[in-house]
């Protein structure tokens, strides 16, 4: 009878215990993409305490990985979560947690010829899987998204576009560009432009263009990306950039604003119009809350710059928006910063 009570108390604490799930799933949303996006991804996702044994209903957060991040990402998550549950302080909520890789390395979660429609994935297959798989506030203002770098730019960019799925919103280093960003960006490295304007051309005269991407795109892949020193990583970026913004049905990588000005807008509007929309009251008093950090030393100076420019634009219009300046650059205390400032907000707002 002891044996039996002890499996008893041991399989009820198992199902007290918080979960990280981990799905494989087949995205419509992404098939076709010019360069090979990989359609069957996984999401992983964290239960909280109780989930199994209680007909609770809990609020979601979506959590956007930065550019190149793997899935694997969600480790820290996990940690950070129970760490604050052994303070006392347990995260009532869902978490989901996607990434935005593609052989480029980042899709910028926008939808494009060349990743693949990746706003579709996370709202008209992601977010409804979710609401019919497990028991959620399937609700607007009990649902929050998240990200980080490309992630928290992608964030910004589903909120304000989609108040009605997404209510509140929290942003870390966030791509971003005042006026003068674009100009000290890896749009504008010789090295990026020439590379790119070389693979381009051997695209478009090529009878095997799989095979010339596959080529190009090997020193991206994998820590290659960083290795291959800073003409390689911005050669990457300037070339998933161009696919997720740039591009056009004749020319899906775009033409770059320094052969053809009146291209600058589409380059532009990546990481400009976050500005414009998040300054706009229309925009703003949509949403429930909204929440941007960044270092006042980005390795990027122009997301610094951007985030800025935006806080003044927002003050000068009283708009609800809230910013933490730290001092540091992009990735610096990138771990606290999401444990200890970005879950107590959800916490707070969901």
């Amino acid at each position: 009878m002891k044996y039996l009570s002890l499996i008893f108390l041991l399989f009820l604490s198992s199902q007290l215990r918080a979960e990280l799930v981990k799905v494989p799933f087949t995205s419509k949303a992404l098939e076709h993409s010019l360069i090979g996006t990989q359609t069957t991804r996984e999401v992983h996702i964290y239960l909280p305490d109780d989930y199994h044994t209680s007909q609770k209903r809990y609020p979601v957060l979506y959590f956007l990985g930065a550019y190149s991040w793997p899935i694997k990402y969600s480790s820290h998550i996990e940690k950070m979560l129970n760490n604050h549950k052994k303070a006392g302080n347990a995260m009532e909520m869902i978490v989901v947690m996607l990434e935005g890789n593609t052989p480029l390395r980042g899709s910028f979660y926008v939808n494009s010829q060349v990743h693949g429609n990746f706003s579709d994935y996370v709202l008209e297959e992601i977010v409804p899987w979710v609401d019919n798989t497990y028991r959620t506030k399937a609700h607007a203002k009990h649902r929050g998204i998240a990200g980080f770098s490309m992630g928290g730019t992608g964030a910004l960019r589903f909120a304000a576009h989609h108040p009605d799925v997404f209510s509140h919103v929290y942003a870390l280093s966030p791509g971003m560009f005042d006026e003068q960003g674009m100009a000290k960006s890896y749009l504008t490295s010789e090295a990026a432009i020439k590379r790119y304007q070389a693979f381009k051309q051997k695209l478009a005269t090529s009878k095997t263009p799989q095979k010339v991407m596959a080529e190009e795109f090997a020193s991206f892949q994998g820590r290659a990306i960083w290795e291959n020193g800073q003409d390689n990583s911005y050669s990457a970026y300037l070339l998933a950039y161009a696919g997720a913004f740039a591009g056009t049905s004749a020319h899906p990588f775009g033409t770059h604003f320094s052969q053809d000005i009146e291209q600058k807008p589409l380059w532009y509007r990546g990481f400009g119009e976050l500005i414009s929309l998040y300054s706009t009251p229309e925009v703003v008093h949509k949403l429930r809350s909204i929440h941007i950090d960044v270092g006042d030393k980005d390795d990027y100076i122009w997301i610094t710059e951007g985030v800025l420019a935006l806080k003044e634009k927002a003050q000068q219009h009283k708009l609800p928006v809230s910013f933490s300046i730290f001092p540091g650059g992009h990735s610096d205390n990138a771990l606290t910063r999401l444990e200890h400032q970005m879950f107590p907000f959800f916490a707070k707002h969901l």
